[in-house]
């Protein structure tokens, strides 16, 4: 039981370290901002935009993109320097 926790808890970690990295990529080349949230028990990478509409969609029960923001584990927002394309 204690090590299918430590690697249940390892691979939570691993996403999450690709979803804000993930995150931080988006918000830099879109120039938006990107929230990593636990999504049925996963960590996601949802940009604001796509936040309001899964709550207009009623995909997020009570939820708001303000409530949303604050339970987030992560905030990416756009560097200043743009990337080359």
């Amino acid at each position: 039981m204690l090590l299918t926790d430590y690697f249940r808890a390892l691979i939570f970690d691993w996403r999450k370290k690709r979803a804000i990295r993930e995150a931080q990529r988006s918000a830099d080349l879109y120039r938006k901002k990107f929230l990593v949230l636990v999504h049925q028990g996963r960590p996601v990478c949802v940009s604001m935009q796509g936040v309001k509409q899964l709550i207009r969609q009623k995909r997020f029960h009570g939820l708001t993109a303000e409530k949303a923001r604050q339970i987030a584990i992560y905030e990416a927002t756009p560097s200043n320097s743009r990337p080359c394309s």
